[in-house]
């Protein structure tokens, strides 16, 4: 008898009305990652940071610039990750929550500034399993710069070179 396949995975995706447009990235995203077997769910609904939605998800990803959380928002957050389940913070997700130094500990670092401009990104783990295959790309983008690093259980994957500075730019975090 075959075996039966693996159930997809279900992925929260928490986006704003901001400028990053993120409906329009998870409208993009959606259908390539329901072919992977991942199930994409978009919401901009704040309430859905709670224990009782969050448990239908193997994973949250955030794409947004939402300024603030609340405490038991971010408790819902911490014990979700805590528990073995995935966060998966996407570009200006470092600078959301700001006023919530887990959250930043979670995310591993804070965005502090950015340029913009095109760039290569250096891969510095290729061994990594997340790096498995990849070759690297050239992009435009906006040349985020970090602060408040958490480096405790984070394992960085790809750098951007600007000079001598070498910017933490692609990452995973053991929590």
């Amino acid at each position: 008898s075959a075996l039966a396949a693996d159930p997809p995975l279900r992925v929260l995706f928490l986006g704003d009305q901001g400028h990053h447009k993120p409906a329009e990235r998870f409208a993009q995203l959606q259908p390539v990652l329901a072919g992977r077997g991942i199930d994409l769910v978009y919401t901009e609904n704040l309430a859905d940071l709670d224990p009782r939605v969050l448990g239908g998800y193997d994973a949250l990803a955030v794409y947004a610039n939402i300024e603030s959380i609340t405490p038991p928002q971010e408790a819902a957050i911490v014990e979700y990750v805590r528990g073995g389940k995935g966060l998966v913070p996407l570009h200006c997700a470092s600078f959301c929550f700001k006023n919530s130094p887990v959250w930043i500990d979670l995310v591993g670092a804070q965005f502090q500034k950015h340029g913009t401009g095109e760039f290569t990104t250096a891969i510095v783990a290729a061994e990594h399993p997340v790096m498995k295959g990849f070759g690297g790309f050239s992009s435009w983008d906006e040349t985020y710069v970090h602060t408040k690093h958490n480096e405790r259980g984070r394992t960085v994957l790809e750098e951007r070179v600007d000079g001598s500075h070498r910017e933490p730019w692609t990452w995973v975090r053991t929590e």
